[in-house]
């Protein structure tokens, strides 16, 4: 059973999120260059907290070409670029009992464990019409730490197609299919080469939706 959160109550979640993110876009501004964007629920007001209390945010940091590490390397160390921003979260917060901050198959995560909220944080790098994800590489014999840049779904035409329902097909759309989704994704095990990000589950069902609809109405 879920249960609404208002964005009143998600609010320390985002002022926290927007206060890591400013501590990232300092402590990396030699390197890097990124826009936030927060996206899913949250982005649309409809988060509903899981039987435990716990509820998430998702925010997509997108990688500029203005970037010194694009100027040099064209983003082309997944793994270097995952963990540098893990391991600036990881080491301001490391030693606050109140957090953990995990490097997860496609996001870093952030677990407030006091006020019971995570925050979830992929990296997207967007050159032309392709936008790639980091995700982890599963593969046998790969490192657990070795990390991919992997084809999304269109992020703007799923916005798009979202931006295009009524108001309660938004609201079914996350209640019915996108947060139970959410949750069989985070139940997996982080070495399942079929965990899908937030953002992919997003996008994903967005799609499936809309085809829904589609064939509906044939």
């Amino acid at each position: 059973m879920f249960e609404r959160i208002t964005r009143q109550m998600s609010s320390p979640a985002r002022t926290f999120a927007n206060e890591i993110m400013v501590y990232l876009h300092d402590v990396l501004s030699d390197n890097y260059r990124f826009v936030a964007k927060l996206v899913g629920s949250a982005a649309w007001n409809t988060i509903l907290k899981d039987k435990n209390g716990f509820f998430d945010v998702d925010y997509q940091l997108l990688l500029g070409t203005n970037s010194q590490e694009y100027k040099d390397n064209h983003f082309n160390n997944p793994t270097k670029i995952k963990n540098d921003f893990f391991n600036y979260v990881n080491s301001a917060l490391k030693n606050n009992k109140q957090y953990k901050v995990e490097n997860s198959t496609t996001a870093i995560t952030v677990i407030d464990k006091k006020n019971k909220f995570s925050i979830d944080f992929v990296i997207i790098r967007v050159l032309g019409n392709n936008s790639e994800i980091i995700r982890r590489n599963n593969k046998k014999y790969s490192s657990i730490n070795e990390f991919t840049w992997n084809q999304l779904p269109n992020l703007s035409k799923a916005y798009v197609k979202f931006d295009n329902l009524k108001t309660d097909e938004k609201q079914e759309l996350i209640e019915k299919y996108v947060l139970p989704r959410k949750a069989k994704e985070k139940a997996k095990q982080e070495n399942d080469p079929t965990k899908k990000s937030s953002c992919e589950v997003f996008i994903e069902e967005i799609n499936n939706y809309v085809a829904r609809k589609r064939n509906n109405r044939l």
